[in-house]
């Protein structure tokens, strides 16, 4: 009987909405800080599963006063029709998980954001390309992949080397094409 018991729960699958939290472990005293990195920690959780599907999530803000996060979906997650599931049912939970009374969970359009910062680079470089591998990394690498960045072409060609699942790589190269001016992903052996 142990036996069968062990098979089935090697058997059970895990939806990405019910994945453990930090707070699993703790009592509901010892809940987690409330901050940009913290709240970025626990989407970390999620990210996995946003990734292979083609999408992502970043933290654009948040508000200490008021409780609230302001996030952007990117990738597939961006235009999903069920973006709002994805926002409500999934990442709003886990993170309502985490934290007490937390305020507003809502999506930051990505042409809200453009536009408005001086500075930017009127060109690709290796250092923006950089930015995104480094955010999307930890989740590449609980999935099994691993990727090296070859080359950026100013002009927008960024050369890869992937290893892993190709939803993973999907993921990769939505991720990748949401940098700005990244226009083509190659990826070589």
């Amino acid at each position: 009987q142990t036996d069968a018991s062990e098979a089935e729960a090697e058997e059970e699958v895990t939806s990405p909405f019910e994945i453990p939290t930090y707070a699993s472990t703790a009592s509901e005293e010892s809940k987690l800080e409330f901050n940009l990195s913290t709240v970025d920690k626990v989407l970390d959780e999620i990210r996995p599963y946003l990734i292979s599907d083609g999408g992502n999530v970043s933290v654009h803000s948040v508000n200490e006063e008021t409780r609230s996060v302001y996030l952007v979906l990117e990738g597939a997650c961006g235009s999903c029709a069920s973006s709002t599931v994805t926002m409500q049912l999934g990442i709003e939970r886990v993170l309502k998980e985490n934290f007490d009374n937390i305020g507003e969970v809502a999506q930051v359009e990505l042409e809200m954001l453009e536009g408005g910062e001086g500075g930017d680079p009127d060109e690709l470089t290796m250092e923006a390309v950089m930015k995104e591998v480094n955010r999307i990394a930890p989740a590449i690498t609980a999935m099994g992949g691993n990727m090296e960045v070859l080359s950026v072409d100013p002009v927008g060609v960024v050369e890869v080397r992937f290893r892993g699942a190709n939803k993973v790589q999907q993921g990769v190269e939505l991720a990748l094409l949401d940098v700005k001016y990244v226009k083509h992903v190659k990826f070589v052996n």
